[in-house]
């Protein structure tokens, strides 16, 4: 592609600005007819000489004009040309070396990308880790006896050859031992083992002592069999392993127990004043080693507060329908215990 020519276009400009009106087309006629008629009478030349000098003075001074002009404007455009401006976007440093940077050459920035982060050395974090470790929990243990919720989580970072690997531990918040624990490798997030997912919902000792324990037992008494149904469930959920539990709706409920045990409490006590008072509790199918889930009705002579009648009878029957298996009279003595 052919080149622009500065010094044309600077010419070219400021004669744009110039303007030659019709005054000027009849100076210029005026000065050819004079010659025309200094040619035609010599007898006049001495006068027309000097009219002759003064219009070409005239003249030359505008053509100077015109060229000096355009001059002017070029070397002041070639001077303000000597000055390369570079802009640089933001975040990006812009270099010109000076062998390349010539005056009036234009310079093109070609944009350095920002080096990227190292990517780190673990593909998986230690949120990473606990999530695979809810996962875990949620498709092993037996989540209708405790949530993910219910337990303190703490991971270790452990170096292993040629790894390392997140131990993920879990801890009921109810003090009652039950733990679930999983090993990740933290390179890929595969899980190498876990503990044994029935220790996760199976309670390991009761801490009767604890403060939490004991307003249960400010709350409701000594004996768990005279507390509502749902405390006896809730209680037994947190610190037995849901050996308790409420009734489902294709059971009999808890009146419906007692309506089929009177009878037999009131032959297993003669002693009765004409009244017995029953207290039921239902346990779950994890309490028998067949898997049936049992009433056990607790009658007593008297009303149960924080002393015992020394007899009373008990009687198991199905939740699943009612039926009695087995009624007997027994000494208080090992409810005391």
């Amino acid at each position: 592609m052919k080149k622009d020519n500065p010094i044309r276009d600077a010419i070219d400009e400021s004669l744009y600005g110039i303007r030659f009106n019709a005054q000027d087309m009849r100076s210029v006629l005026r000065v050819t007819r004079s010659q025309e008629m200094r040619d035609a009478q010599p007898q006049r030349r001495r006068v027309s000489a000097k009219r002759h000098r003064r219009l070409d003075f005239a003249f030359a001074m505008v053509m100077a004009v015109m060229v000096i002009a355009p001059l002017s404007v070029f070397a002041l455009k070639a001077q303000s040309a000597r000055t390369t401006n570079i802009a640089a976007a933001p975040g990006q440093a812009a270099s010109v070396p000076a062998s390349t940077a010539q005056p009036g050459e234009d310079v093109i920035l070609t944009p350095v990308p920002a080096t990227a982060a190292p990517p780190a050395s673990d593909a998986f974090t230690e949120s990473e880790a606990i999530r695979i470790a809810r996962e875990c929990f949620n498709e092993l243990c037996d989540t209708t006896v405790f949530t993910f919720e219910e337990y303190t989580v703490s991971t270790d970072y452990v170096e292993v050859d040629g790894g390392a690997e997140y131990v993920v531990n879990m801890n009921s918040i109810y003090d009652n031992g039950c733990s679930f624990s999983v090993v990740i490798d933290s390179r890929d997030g595969s899980v190498l083992s876990t503990s044994t997912p029935r220790l996760a919902t199976v309670p390991t000792h009761l801490n009767s002592q604890s403060a939490e324990v004991q307003s249960w037992y400010e709350k409701n008494g000594p004996y768990i069999f005279t507390w509502s149904s749902e405390d006896q469930a809730e209680f037994s959920r947190r610190y037995e392993g849901c050996t308790l539990r409420l009734a489902r709706g294709d059971e009999i409920s808890a009146s419906d127990a007692e309506a089929h045990a009177v009878d037999i409490a009131f032959s297993l006590l003669p002693e009765n004043k004409g009244s017995i008072f029953l207290y039921t509790v239902l346990y779950s199918e994890r309490s028998f080693s067949d898997g049936i889930a049992r009433y056990q009705v607790y009658a007593f002579t008297d009303e149960v507060t924080d002393t015992l009648p020394e007899t009373y009878a008990l009687i198991t029957l199905r939740a699943s329908d009612g039926e009695v298996e087995s009624s007997q009279r027994l000494s208080t003595e090992e409810l005391e215990n």
